[in-house]
């Protein structure tokens, strides 16, 4: 909470311009279980956290996966609410994209939303990875071409979801979801991603994950936890000196 109160202070989408699709400052909580937790446990925490963000802050909530009563993916909300389309010159998101009043009634909170904060989307679902790959063009429609087929719904890969975006002024990017990297890992859609590149006659660089791993968190996890163990007892141990 701490978090989206920052970004709501800092943060005004109405002046807000980038090439990343978004539908509000806090466009997306995801929470996953890990090691001995269960998907429910994640769920019941998005629509905790979904409640509390939308009571406090006055946002429409959409929740999806785990947490949404049917099981709805995030990426049939997003389309109903327009997400994947841009709105100004060079395929970029410009302010909010979308009527005042929403075309699709939300889960928590006003079904009528602010310009300046948007909507957010709070979900729970098992892990997935997020894997880039960086390709050297600046032609958005073959980036596009792309990362339809190395999608699942373009025919390409199971279990992977893809959009083609241009990142910076040099380059655009094949940002992709794995939703069940056990199955389908980064290795085989950079394959695909280079196989395809070279059709085109581009060059693909090597892609690279946004966020840790699950392992990693975990070992960070446990590493902040033993470090409070150690320094509670470490803390107890001269209080009882101090006492002696």
């Amino acid at each position: 909470m701490a978090m989206v109160e920052a970004a709501f202070e800092a943060i005004n989408l109405e002046t807000h311009l980038g090439a990343y699709p978004r539908l509000g400052v806090v466009d997306e909580i995801l929470f996953h279980p890990l090691p001995n937790a269960q998907l429910h446990h994640a769920a019941m925490l998005a629509k905790a956290v979904a409640l509390d963000v939308a009571t406090k802050f006055q946002v429409p909530v959409y929740l999806y996966g785990a947490a949404h009563p049917t099981g709805k993916a995030i990426d049939i909300i997003r389309r109903e609410l327009g997400y994947y389309t841009s709105n100004s010159p060079g395929n970029q998101w410009a302010g909010w994209t979308i009527p005042e009043v929403l075309p699709l009634k939300p889960n928590e909170g006003p079904i009528s939303m602010s310009k300046d904060k948007g909507i957010s989307m709070i979900g729970a679902r098992p892990w997935i990875d997020l894997y880039n790959v960086p390709i050297m063009t600046t032609d958005v429609f073959v980036a596009q071409k792309i990362a339809k087929m190395v999608s699942e719904k373009g025919g390409g890969l199971p279990t992977v979801q893809t959009l083609g975006l241009i990142h910076g002024e040099h380059y655009a990017e094949i940002t992709c979801m794995l939703l069940e990297p056990n199955k389908i890992g980064a290795d085989q859609v950079q394959n695909l991603v280079e196989i395809l590149g070279a059709q085109e006659g581009l060059q693909v660089k090597k892609g690279y994950y946004t966020d840790f791993s699950a392992e990693e968190i975990v070992e960070k996890y446990i590493n902040i936890i033993s470090t409070k163990k150690d320094s509670t007892q470490h803390n107890r141990v001269v209080k009882q000196r101090s006492r002696l």
